[in-house]
This record gives structure tokens, C-alpha cells and sequence, in this order.
């Protein structure tokens, strides 16, 4: 494949809010800030904030963009997966204790198009963060 997914950018019109929320559940992932950008001006002359984190492993690239802007981000949905079960509650319990919003509890997906075990949860401008495990021998359907 000549193709791959390099990073995301979720723009967040209420910055501070939404990066509790990412903070808090790709923490639970492992997943940190890795780069932080604050408004270096600071002036009163500016008013647009200029900030901005990306989240990524230790040592690892950075996979997700949270980026302050008045035009943001809705109707996104992140998938993340992961390779145990645990990881699934571990977010799902870290969310409902933080107060965001959970979409859908840990269940099974079994239909044939989905096939996994996940949770859905949302940040404060409705964007879906998603966290599954694919079971395992089951093949990834395809999309057409």
C-alpha cells in the first residue's frame, strides 16, 4: 500500500474543554501530549487564540491534532484501536468518572459488518471518540 493515515486534527471552538476530554481518555491509551503550542503574544491586540497539542506514543509519531479554532470540528469520528479488552473498560470508566459524555457503554458488535467490542464516547463539540477491539480470527470486513 503506497497509502496510510498520518495524523488527524480535531479544531475545538471551546480549546481548554476539549483537551480535558482528550487528555483524560487517550491517556488511558497511552497516548500524550507530545507537543504543546500556547498563544506565544499573549496581547490584547489579538484576539484569536493560537493554540494547539498533538497527542502520540512515547517515542512514537504524532497520530491526533487538537487545535483551537472558531470553526470547529463536528460530526468527526475517531477510531482507536486497541488490543485488549481491558483498555476498552479502562477508557469507558475514565470517561463516565470525568463527566464526558458516553455514547454507548462496552458492548459487542457482531453484526457482520462490525464485529468488534467497543465503547463510544464524545468530546463537548459531539465529535465520536471511539475505542475498539477487533475480536480476534474474525476478518475486517470490507467496505465498498
Amino acid at each position: 500500500m503506497s497509502t496510510t493515515l498520518d495524523h488527524v486534527t480535531i479544531v475545538a471552538e471551546d480549546f481548554e474543554a476539549s483537551r480535558a476530554v482528550y487528555d483524560a481518555l487517550l491517556g488511558c491509551l497511552g497516548l500524550a501530549p507530545t507537543v504543546d503550542f500556547s498563544d506565544p503574544e499573549g496581547d490584547e491586540d489579538d484576539t484569536g487564540t493560537v493554540a494547539a497539542v498533538g497527542y502520540g506514543s512515547a517515542g512514537g509519531r504524532l497520530v491526533l491534532w487538537l487545535v483551537a479554532g472558531a470553526a470547529a470540528t463536528s460530526g468527526a469520528h475517531l477510531a482507536l484501536a486497541v488490543t485488549e479488552r481491558e483498555l476498552v473498560h479502562a477508557v469507558h470508566a475514565v470517561a463516565r468518572d470525568a463527566g464526558i459524555s458516553v455514547v454507548q457503554a462496552p458492548r459487542d458488535w457482531e453484526s457482520d459488518q462490525l464485529s468488534y467490542y467497543g465503547t463510544q464516547l464524545a468530546d463537548p463539540a459531539g465529535n465520536l471518540i471511539e475505542v475498539l477491539l477487533r475480536h480476534p480470527g474474525r476478518p475486517t470486513p470490507a467496505r465498498p
